[in-house]
């Protein structure tokens, strides 16, 4: 089988979402139809359509909830905020096991959440993908980035003007915080981005570097130092994200670290 050709499965045979929404909130994903109740789920697939309704109403449920001023700096915080939520499972359970889920965009329902962000996830079909031998990082890059986050960031150019690295640098920064948000050992984790990185499409590598903290309880984390910035401290919050490259890398380390 190719990359592209999984074997699907029902439900959840191997607790493996189960297991993945352990490691906290931004890695749970529903499966199945949304259940009764739930308006607003989007397919992610019409998502990359740069004049359609559903990015019409992504994009404006951003930009109203974080009260940014246009709509080219509520694109770049939504590259963001939706690499770090609606692929961030599959970014890392690829990371842990070397298995791709199936987070193509025609497998994918996200539903905005009206504050900011992303308050929902669900895969219509528990699926695995066939990791190429590569350890699984053409699969992750085909499934992840080329299928899903690419197309996205080049739909919301299209549709806002924003800048095509700056929206880039979202879904890196998204990619990499599906790393760094989590509770697992960031020693494998930084070697897991290393192969990440390697041959990514898109220049990402170019756009961002990680580093590894120790908070004040002891945990040390993995955490992502931005080279472009995604304009969030112009929204109603007018604060610098943690990640901010308006901010000396030695600020952002520290902040890192006093995190609770």
């Amino acid at each position: 089988m190719s990359a592209h050709e999984g074997t699907p499965a029902p439900g959840d045979p191997d607790g493996t979402l189960a297991a993945l929404a352990a490691h906290g909130p931004r890695y749970r994903l529903g499966l199945g139809a949304p259940p009764p109740g739930e308006p607003g789920w989007l397919a992610a697939d019409r998502l990359l359509d740069p004049h359609g309704p559903e990015l019409s109403r992504l994009l404006d449920t951003e930009h109203r909830g974080s009260g940014h001023r246009t709509a080219h700096a509520a694109a770049l915080t939504l590259a963001a905020v939706y690499a770090g939520r609606v692929t961030a499972a599959a970014v890392l359970h690829w990371a842990l096991t070397g298995r791709v889920l199936d987070v193509r965009p025609g497998n994918v329902l996200v539903r905005p959440d009206p504050g900011h962000g992303i308050a929902g996830v669900r895969l219509r079909t528990f699926r695995v993908l066939d990791a190429a031998p590569d350890g699984g990082a053409a699969t992750v890059h085909d499934t992840v980035l080329t299928a899903h986050l690419l197309p996205l960031a080049d739909a919301l150019r299209q549709r806002t003007r924003a800048g095509l690295r700056q929206l880039r640098g979202g879904v890196a920064h998204g990619c990499a915080t599906a790393l760094g948000a989590s509770r697992a050992d960031p020693a494998p984790l930084a070697r897991r981005w290393a192969d990440f990185l390697d041959g990514a499409p898109g220049g990402l590598a170019a756009l961002g570097d990680v580093a590894t903290v120790t908070r004040q309880d002891g945990t040390r984390r993995l955490v992502y130092l931005r080279r472009t910035c995604c304009l969030f401290y112009t929204s109603a919050e007018a604060v610098r994200c943690a990640s901010c490259c308006l901010t000396s890398v030695d600020e952002r380390l520290a902040a890192y670290a006093r995190r609770a």
